[in-house]
This record gives structure tokens, sequence and C-alpha cells, in this order.
């Protein structure tokens, strides 16, 4: 049996950590692409990264690492697109969850990223959220949105737009329309009823 019902939701297990940015490694393969002609520059990329690579570090310790099939730079944005993408994030060097999504873009010099699609994060206890719209703010390390989500936590469900959390999912707060379908503990609690006996009653 499963309970349903609307709520202005946080489930809170707080955990935040800062971020700083780190050197950003050589990509493994690079695709210069000349000028476009005038009247072409704003469809035509003026550089190609393929299997682009990002890491943020603190002290030399990992915070997260971005990859990327294929990047793309074009001509009077700062914000590089990104098709495929992977995130990996630590806490303490130790890895904790797992971003996946169809395009995104990253500002190399801020390290926001900003990804949408089909966009799936999982931790490694085995949280999950799904939603199709995702901002990684790198100076307050937290994630949000404003479009629908649906957060996972064993048999829980919680669903609902608007999101502040963090990578972790330790901390989720969804802001409107929020409905929950969470386990009755009576459920739980109950015993199982006695199997019947194949021959009868004695």
């Amino acid at each position: 049996m499963t309970t349903r019902w609307g709520i202005p939701a946080m489930i809170a297990l707080l955990a935040a950590s800062g971020c700083q940015r780190a050197a950003e490694p050589a990509p493994s393969a690079i695709a210069a692409v000349p000028a476009a002609a005038a009247g072409d520059s704003v469809r035509r990329p003026l550089q190609e990264l393929v299997d682009y690579r990002l890491t943020e570090t603190i002290r030399g310790v990992r915070q997260w690492m971005l990859a990327s099939v294929q990047m793309r730079k074009y001509a009077g944005r700062e914000d590089l697109e990104l098709l495929d993408v992977h995130m990996d994030f630590y806490r303490a060097g130790e890895h904790f969850s797992v971003l996946d999504a169809d395009s995104g873009r990253v500002n190399p010099r801020t390290r926001a990223v900003h990804v949408w699609g089909t966009v799936d994060i999982v931790t490694d206890d085995g949280r999950r959220l799904q939603t199709e719209d995702l901002v990684f703010d790198n100076v307050t390390g937290r994630i949000s949105n404003e479009v629908f989500n649906r957060f996972t936590r064993g048999v829980d469900v919680l669903t609902g737009y608007g999101l502040d959390a963090t990578p972790d999912l330790e901390y989720v707060e969804i802001k409107r329309e929020v409905a929950a379908d969470v386990a009755d503990p009576a459920d739980a609690a109950a015993p199982a009823a006695p199997a019947d006996s194949a021959g009868g009653q004695p």
C-alpha cells in the first residue's frame, strides 16, 4: 500500500561542498575549424574538440570530472557547447554520484554547467533524479532547475516542478506541484499472513 499527497517538500540530509577551479587538461583530440564565411559564422564552430574533458579540484583534491563526446566553440560565446555529457562528483576525493545528459554547455572560466535533454543523476547509494534541464553552480555546489523532476529513494518517489539540491541528493527540495508516493510504514510493520496448509487442518 502506498499513500500519495501533495506537499511543499524538503528532503534534507544536509551536505554541501565548495568548488574552485583547476587547470583544464588537454583534450585527447583537437580539430580546428576554419573561420566561417560571412553570414555563416553563427552556425559554424570556430573549433571542435573530440573526447573533451574538464576536471575541477581544490588543493589537488578532485571535486568533479566532466567528459563530453564532442565540444564546440562558437565565435562570440564564452560557453562551450557539449554533446553527450557525463559528470562524476566527488567528496574528499571519494566518488558519490554520476550525471548523464544528452547535451549541455560549460563555462570554462566559471565552471558553471548547464545540461538538458534526458538528464539522469544516480548516487552510489541508489538515489536517482530524472529531469530534462539542470544547472550546476560551481560556486555553491548546488543543482537547480524550474522544470519537472522525479526523485526516487528506495521505493519512495517525489515529483514536482522546480529544484534546489546537492549533487549527492542528500538535500532535495522540490518547489511546486509536489506529489509524494511513499511506502506506508504500516505495511512494513504488519506481520505476514500464515500460508494455508496443503493438506488442510488435521
